[in-house]
This record gives structure tokens, sequence and C-alpha cells, in this order.
């Protein structure tokens, strides 16, 4: 099996930087394109990946819209993460979701889009595609993050003589 890929098409490459530390600390490969048939390209290779696609609301003829359905048809097993690059009102947003969803998009995300939650969109979708490629345990594959949660026990702190 081939490392499991996170594809990214985006212009200003903030999304990728977000996930390199995760994808060393996961083995996973992150790959930032610039060209939406690259990225259809690579999500029809042979091996579990996730597909984000950075789109702007502005502009609904965008190719990262047909980029978004083509995936969906193509590479089927490919989850297809919509991330929005600015912020629109709560009714545009309901709208662009639901057209996205529509068009193949498993996740869609609008700004303000933090790290964590990037994160674990990214790794649930990637653990299930390799629960899908290899069957069974996906721990195999994908060893568990090592994220500090930032939380100090102090019943442990108490426990040294």
């Amino acid at each position: 099996m081939k490392s499991p890929r996170v594809i990214v098409l985006e212009l200003d490459g903030w999304l990728a930087r977000q996930l390199r530390e995760l994808a060393a600390e996961s083995r996973w490969l992150v790959r930032p394109v610039r060209s939406v048939d690259t990225a259809l390209s690579l999500a029809q290779e042979r091996s579990p990946a996730v597909l984000l696609v950075q789109f702007d609301p502005h502009n609904d003829a965008h190719p990262s819209l047909a980029l978004i359905a083509d995936a969906h048809r193509l590479a089927p097993d490919v989850p297809v993460v919509a991330v929005a690059d600015s912020k629109l009102p709560d009714a545009d947003r309901a709208a662009w979701t639901a057209a996205l969803l529509d068009l193949g998009a498993r996740y869609v995300l609008f700004p303000p889009l933090t790290k964590p939650v990037l994160e674990d969109v990214v790794s649930g979708l990637l653990t299930a595609a390799v629960r899908r490629v290899v069957g069974g345990d996906a721990t195999l594959a994908l060893p568990a993050p090592r994220r500090s949660t930032g939380v100090i026990d102090l019943a442990d702190e108490d426990a040294d003589p």
C-alpha cells in the first residue's frame, strides 16, 4: 500500500502548512497542488487519500467546483473537503454548503478555521480511507497522532514525594 495522502488544491499554502506536523507524525504525505487536473489525477491513484479543495464563494464558476464533482464521480472512495477562502453570512454559507454537498463534498468548512478542526476532519477521513483499503484495524497503517492536549494532571504531581 502506498502512503496515505492528503491532496491539497489551494493558492496560498495555508491548509498544507497546517497539516504538515500531523502528517509527519502519522506518516502521511501532504501533496499541495495548484492544478485541478493534477489534483484529479492524484485522487484517482490507488491509495488512501483525502482531497482538500479551496474554493472561492464569490466565483461560482471557479474550476474547483468542477473538481469536486469530478472527484466524486471518478474517485468515489476519496473523500472531498471543500474549504472556503472567505467568510460569508449564515444564509450564504447554508446555500453553499447544500450546493457543495450535492456536488459530492463530504465536508464544507468556512472561516474562521482552526488547525485542530482541520486536523480532526482530515484525520478521521484518512483513517476511514485506510480502513477501506487495508480492511479491519487502520491502526496498523496509521499510528495515532501524538498531539499534546495541553491538560496538566495535578494528581500526578501530588504522587511525587
